[in-house]
């Protein structure tokens, strides 16, 4: 018999999809390629069966990771991603150790992103055994910080000997994040929806049932009843005679149902039996068999459990731990619970309470033994949420305070637990939950706490009229009972509206308000709002006085130590404090990625890589440009991909990789597009300017930036203050090259005028180049000559910057056109090293094609410049060169130390070198001396 052939009751056909399934799991296994499986249904058409099947087939020759969603917990933090670690060698001290505490009053969350680069080493380790096969059932009842975890680690599978197998109704199920779906609907995830069984597995099924085999013509019938669902089928076939079914004349009966049929098998049991299954019912999908006996109450348990074994009602769990009682599936576990008797399923929960091993699931455990609304239990619940909220812990808040509402006596206690259970699940970004209470939410009384939470919902989802209209109410209603955590609150979302739709003054407006409320428990975004705000109000003294407050160094660890880093860092990096910006950006990203908000991590990242594109340290700018756009995807982000997309391309344009650097611009422009946000949309558009620049496609560049130049944009957005977006310079060089002066001289004058009044140096330096191009371009060589001088005179007073070499470079053009070789020369070989140490490709063919109509050629050994490493590879690479060891850049970038192994042998097949010789490879090359 092949280890593939599978045996087992009740279980017939599906070879084609276990056959699939065994060739992903080969794959995965021998040649280290990851795999995914979906399987997907309805429930009861067998999808737990095939699963089950095939994982037995496997049998050992896989370390097994498994768990199962469950309705009653999709709000226990972390209670899927537990399941899975339950079956792993966990090192003493690992913080995933603590996962199934998460549920407890004070627990602190862990960031998903914390917990899904835990998974990757716990993945890592296990596969240098064996290969981890790894299976989530049910899934749409899976919490959605385990979902949100677990998205992160499977994109982050490279090179791994793993294959995850995801169970549930449907690809786009509302539960699942986006994160998920999109990796389900990947090209490379094998989709396995599953449909009825056929006539020949209903023959099998029916011989194995019951000893009358019913005719084809019945089979036939059956299945059409039935469209091959294999639990309903297997129902009739039980509990209806043959001549019932075979019967051609009568309408075929309605199934019973599920939990009929389990009440049946159930009546058949021992009292004992009976008693222990649902105590493990009451208790959830497992239950340690002491604690089941104690809640049944259960005289004899080892029997109980031995003839529910038996019937299959119950599996014994894994071994190695304390006798556990579990559930096949989570709808037998269902069907179960619904056929104790209220008055007994009541007893039942109230047992339970004393046997919990935390307050929250002893809470729950109350909320279940409850006949009504009960006013103390309600608000025990309310406390305990906001326990829960104090700690960050926000699914556990919001399903405690569910429970608050459904309990309370009074509609006005309802309604404000409904109205924080909105809230909180937004802030565990929950957002399709949060829409289904989005009615109720509406039936209640109109007050300012109310128009908040619909206008914070409205936003989530990108209605962003909607939005305002219910924020501006929230301020309107206001009265004494509204409070001052409400009302900041508002001004925070209000302040994010007005910074997403570019309104500075709003920015500056709402975030004063909110600022002037007593400050609340958790980061918020005001102070960074504020400051930018005012830098774009024309401002940026003021902008930078407003975050006085903050040391230049030390721990980031409160709110007062974190609320404006990430303003700073951006405001700094506007005024062209190139060194200055990036230290506080990378403190932005790395301290609020640690304990502050993650999604102000992959802004500041974001920024830093724009910072580093600037500067001219352009690998680190690869770097963190795909960490943020890779953390953004992960986390669904949707606010800030467009910005972090268009950043990511800057680099890869100068580089030229144009064809990454195209796909991040078009999805930073579908990503702005979504929410309407001009500031965005000019980021993006200004990334796929860039790459038509490289190029030296002008019209191209002319054509993407044409849009910026609508007044109504400019003057609602952030475009219309130098620095935020670098799209002007872009512009009137192309303009300039074109030979469309008058248009250029349009966008230049304001641009000169502005970049003055404001002294920033960057930006002076960037004008003059345009200025040099444009007179230059009219046949001025006196006042082009000057603009040139002035431009390296501001580069002097500044820092390192990537404007320096575009600026010999245009100067050296120049020159080189008016006859001026000996000059030009030095201009360019400048330009030439800049070009060369940056590997910017396109640029450095340019200085050298001048170089060469000066009379220089330069050598081009076959090493003088490396093979294209793909972004991955060269951050890797460039981490390796630092003396990092592979565990230290696998933590670093969030990647499986074997995915980080596979692309060190790229690297160092592509250079020729070893991990001792990469620090010369990547090192900037000595120029070597030009040939005659």
């Amino acid at each position: 018999m092949s280890r593939w052939q599978v045996t087992g009751p009740q279980f017939f056909g599906r070879a084609d999809e276990m056959d699939r399934m065994r060739a992903r799991w080969e794959r995965a296994a021998a040649r280290s390629e990851p795999q995914t499986v979906l399987v997907e249904g309805p429930a009861g058409i067998g999808k737990t069966s095939l699963v089950r099947h095939f994982v037995g087939g496997v049998g050992a020759a896989c370390s097994l990771l498994q768990a199962g969603g469950e309705e009653s917990e999709i709000h226990l933090p972390y209670g899927v991603v537990a399941q899975l670690l339950s079956h792993a060698p966990l090192p003493c001290g690992s913080p995933l150790r603590e996962l199934g505490g998460c549920g407890h009053p004070g627990a602190v969350l862990p960031d998903p992103l914390f917990v899904g680069a835990c998974l990757i080493d716990v993945l890592g380790d296990m596969q240098e055994r064996t290969p981890v096969l790894m299976v989530i059932d049910d899934a749409h009842w899976a919490d959605t910080p385990s979902l949100h975890a677990l998205s992160f680690a499977l994109r982050r599978l490279s090179v791994d000997r793993v294959l995850t197998v995801i169970v549930t109704r449907e690809a786009a199920h509302p539960r699942l994040p986006p994160g998920l779906r999109r990796i389900l609907d990947d090209d490379a995830t094998l989709r396995l929806p599953l449909d009825g069984l056929g006539i020949t597995e209903l023959s099998a099924l029916n011989a194995a049932l019951g000893p009358e085999p019913l005719p084809r013509a019945a089979l036939a019938r059956l299945r059409r009843h039935t469209h091959g669902n294999p639990l309903h089928t297997k129902a009739l076939l039980e509990q209806y005679p043959a001549d019932v079914l075979a019967a051609g004349t009568n309408s075929l009966p309605a199934p019973r149902g599920y939990e009929r049929l389990i009440a049946a098998r159930l009546r058949e049991c021992a009292p004992d039996t009976r008693r222990l299954v649902g105590a493990v019912s009451i208790i959830g999908m497992s239950s340690p068999l002491h604690v089941a006996a104690r809640v049944g109450p259960v005289q004899e348990p080892l029997e109980a459990m031995t003839e529910a074994i038996g019937r299959q009602l119950l599996e014994e769990g894994p071994p190695g731990t304390l006798l556990r009682a579990v559930f096949p599936h989570p709808l037998l576990r269902a069907a179960v619970y619904r056929s104790v008797e209220p008055a007994e399923r009541s007893r039942m929960h109230t047992r339970a309470v004393a046997l919990a091993d935390n307050a929250g699931t002893a809470l729950q455990h109350r909320v279940r033994a409850a006949i009504g609304p009960d006013a103390g239990l309600a608000h025990e619940l309310a406390v305990f949420a906001a326990q829960q909220a104090d700690e960050g812990a926000w699914s556990a808040a919001a399903s405690a305070s569910l429970s608050a509402a459904r309990l309370s006596v009074g509609g006005a206690e309802r309604a404000q637990h409904t109205l924080r259970t909105v809230e909180w699940l937004l802030l565990a970004g929950d957002v399709s939950q949060a829409t289904e209470l989005a009615e109720d939410v509406r039936q209640t009384a109109p007050t300012a706490e109310q128009h908040y939470v619909l206008g914070h919902l409205a936003l989530a989802a990108g209605r962003l009229d909607e939005a305002r209209r219910e924020l501006i109410a929230c301020w309107d209603t206001a009265d004494v009972a509204t409070t001052t955590e409400t009302l900041r609150c508002a001004a925070e979302q209000l302040a994010w509206l007005d910074l997403i739709q570019g309104n500075a003054r709003g920015i500056v407006d709402w975030a004063r308000r909110g600022l002037e409320m007593p400050p609340g428990k958790r980061s918020s975004f005001l102070r960074d709002s504020l400051a930018i705000g005012l830098a774009l109000s024309d401002d940026h003294e003021q902008g930078m006085a407003c975050l006085a407050h903050l040391p230049d160094t030390g721990p980031r660890k409160t709110p007062e130590q974190l609320d404006g880093l990430l303003g700073r860092g951006m405001l700094r990096l506007w005024n062209g404090q190139l060194g200055q910006a990036r230290s506080d950006l990378r403190d932005a990203a790395a301290s609020h990625r640690q304990g502050g908000l993650p999604y102000v991590a992959l802004v500041a990242l974001g920024f830093l890589t724009d910072a580093e594109y600037r500067a001219g340290l352009w690998d680190d700018a690869v770097a963190h440009g795909t960490q943020a756009v890779s953390l953004a995807e992960d986390t669904d982000q949707v606010s800030i991909l467009a910005v972090v997309h268009a950043c990511a391309a800057f680099p890869l344009a100068g580089r030229g990789d144009f064809h990454m650097a195209q796909v991040h611009a078009a999805a930073a422009a579908e990503h702005a597009g979504v929410l309407g946000d001009v500031n965005d949309m000019a980021f993006a558009l200004t990334a796929l300017a860039m790459v038509h620049a490289a190029r030296s496609d002008h019209d191209g560049v002319i054509s993407a930036l044409d849009p910026l130049l609508a007044k109504d944009i400019a003057y609602r957005s952030g475009l219309d203050e130098v620095t935020v977006v670098p799209w002007r310079p872009l512009l009137v060089e192309a303009l300039a090259r074109a030979d469309r002066t008058e248009e250029a001289e349009e966008v230049l004058a304001p641009y000169e005028r502005r970049a003055t009044e404001r002294g920033r140096w960057l930006d002076q330096a960037a004008a003059a180049r345009c200025r040099g191009i444009l007179e230059s371009v009219r046949g001025d060589i006196r006042a082009a000559e000057q603009a040139f001088q002035e431009g390296l005179a501001h580069c002097e007073r500044g820092e390192p910057c990537w404007e320096e070499a575009l600026l010999r470079l245009a100067h050296g053009t120049f020159l080189r056109r008016v006859n001026k070789r000996a000059r030009a020369a030095p201009e360019l070989e400048a330009a030439r090293r800049a070009c060369h140490r940056l590997r910017a490709a396109p640029y450095l063919e340019r200085c050298e094609a001048e170089l060469a109509a000066c009379g220089r050629v330069y050598a081009r050994p076959q090493d003088a410049r490396h093979p294209q490493l793909t972004a991955q590879e060269l951050t890797v690479a460039t981490f390796a060169a630092q003396g990092r060891t592979n565990r230290q850049i696998a933590t670093e970038l969030v990647l499986s130390i074997k995915t980080i192994e596979y692309h060190l042998r790229n690297v160092y097949t592509k250079l020729g070198t070893s991990r001792r010789g990469l620090r010369d490879k990547l090192a900037p090359d000595r120029d070597r001396p030009p040939q005659d």
